[in-house]
């Protein structure tokens, strides 16, 4: 059994790895390849950690789908590392084994780490880090341990805000157990400040920006005012929640169900009890936190990702504890064939199902056939349509104009060359977007000339994407393409 998992690892990554070179993330991976040009302390979307990872990956391999992908896999490693080091410390090798495969294998997992490199990434490996920093301490009650966990916790945060709830799941877990005298300890409170500093990039960059991030965090995903909040509770856990985390979601139940107060009355193993609880209540809490956040905000299913490591520690226990061996066999052989096919459809050699990114990809392929000269900057509209710029030849800096879309950290990167548009110091620009954007353009030049436009036509859609070389010098020559002037 053992030597078979080894082996399977080791195919697995393989595969990954051998797949990388031909993989396609999804968009959002883009946007963070921009941020890691632009080093921060922080930005306008959350924090900078994935910015500093895919830094080091370029470093490295250029500035490649590879780089991105190949830091995906990297991490995913790590974590499933980190995770069955975690599980060593209170289940067998075996049961170890299955948990990393529940947390490696799980659809969402793949969905969200392997498909993609965003600030997801870095979250999971960190909040996996804590975790095990935890455990170590309920089995070994060393106190240098609290200090690694309060340099893991400040760098969870320092990877995405999110990792607030695990602090919140720790803090029940403290206040409803004998750990609480840890609160009238000095190592509690110097862990906490280490955190803070850890996390103080993230602090200042805020205090300089107004608080935008967090303020732009609190309102980004709020329901609109009419909506049946109760209803939007319900429709978050039915079609979020339960096909996001299905099966999963059992372990923490069972745990519970099977619960039994004797079995480790010995102190020996008396912590093993008291790591189930913590795996438990990290569980709940996760989940009541998402509940709660559903009344008033939209849920997205990559959120949910890092549950999967408390529940997987938990899968490995009942498949240790409670004899589900051939259900957990059965559910790891059906996590691993969806894996496999997530895995190959997210690559240009085979595509299974069709996906937008793949469009856009070979569109903007034809924009970079039909231009000669590619300038060193280039414009579009918005955050979520310059995503897709990263395959522009040359990789230029990307700059946005405000058509009405979403700027972001775009609007902080463009607020003084766009300073300069208006005071019309820029005469030319090259404005790359996925609509038709002549209208909007007009307020900035004199004059654009519309290059001819990338079309994909499938039975559900139409694809386009419009180009165009705006200009505020006035130039009375004859041109080959229609010209869309300002009205004066």
């Amino acid at each position: 059994m053992i030597k078979k998992s080894k082996l399977c690892f080791f195919i697995y990554f393989s595969i990954l790895l051998i797949l990388a070179p031909f993989s396609l993330p999804s968009f959002d991976t883009y946007y963070y390849w921009d941020w890691s040009r632009h080093l921060d302390l922080s930005y306008y979307d959350g924090s900078p950690m994935i910015a500093y990872l895919i830094k080091l990956s370029t470093l490295f391999f250029g500035d490649t789908v590879f780089s991105l992908t190949f830091l995906g896999i990297a991490v995913t490693a790590l974590t499933s590392w980190i995770i069955y080091i975690t599980a060593r410390q209170f289940l067998s090798q075996t049961a170890s084994y299955v948990a990393t495969s529940l947390w490696l294998f799980s659809p969402l997992m793949t969905l969200d780490l392997l498909q993609q490199t965003t600030y997801d990434t870095p979250l999971c490996l960190f909040w996996a880090l804590t975790l095990y920093y935890v455990i170590h301490y309920l089995k070994n009650h060393e106190s240098r341990t609290i200090y690694f966990i309060g340099i893991s916790i400040g760098l969870m945060l320092l990877s995405k805000y999110s990792g607030i709830v695990l602090v919140l799941a720790l803090l029940i877990f403290l206040i409803s157990t004998k750990y609480r005298c840890l609160f009238k300890t000095n190592h509690f409170y110097l862990a906490l400040l280490i955190a803070v500093i850890c996390f103080s990039p993230v602090i200042i960059w805020n205090y300089q920006h107004e608080w935008q991030s967090f303020l732009y965090q609190l309102k980004i995903h709020q329901l609109k005012e009419n909506t049946n909040h109760l209803k939007a509770i319900f429709h978050s856990f039915f079609w979020v929640i339960l096909p996001s985390l299905n099966i999963m979601l059992l372990p923490a139940l069972l745990c519970w169900i099977h619960k039994d107060s004797t079995k480790y009355s010995k102190a020996k193993y008396n912590y093993i009890e008291h790591i189930i609880l913590l795996c438990q209540i990290i569980c709940i809490t996760f989940i009541g936190f998402y509940l709660f956040t559903a009344y008033k905000a939209i849920i997205r299913d990559n959120w949910l990702t890092p549950y999967l490591i408390a529940s997987a520690l938990l899968g490995g226990y009942c498949y240790q504890e409670y004899f589900y061996r051939k259900s957990v066999a059965i559910v790891l052989v059906v996590y691993t064939l969806l894996c496999v096919l997530i895995v190959i459809n997210n690559s240009t050699l085979y595509r299974i199902i069709p996906t937008k990114k793949l469009i856009y990809y070979r569109l903007i392929q034809q924009v970079n056939e039909q231009l000669k000269n590619i300038p060193s900057s280039i414009f579009s509209s918005g955050w979520f349509e310059a995503r897709m710029l990263f395959f522009i030849k040359n990789k230029p800096i990307i700059y946005t104009l405000d058509c009405g879309s979403l700027q972001n950290q775009y609007s902080i990167w463009s607020k003084d060359i766009n300073q300069k548009i208006a005071n019309k110091t820029v005469q030319e620009i090259l404005f790359i977007d996925l609509r038709d954007r002549s209208e909007c353009l007009k307020k900035y030049f004199e004059r654009c000339e519309q290059l001819p436009t990338q079309t994909q036509i499938t039975p559900k859609d139409i694809y386009s994407v419009y180009a165009y070389k705006c200009t505020n010098r006035v130039d009375l020559s004859n041109h080959d393409q229609p010209l869309l002037t300002a009205t004066q």
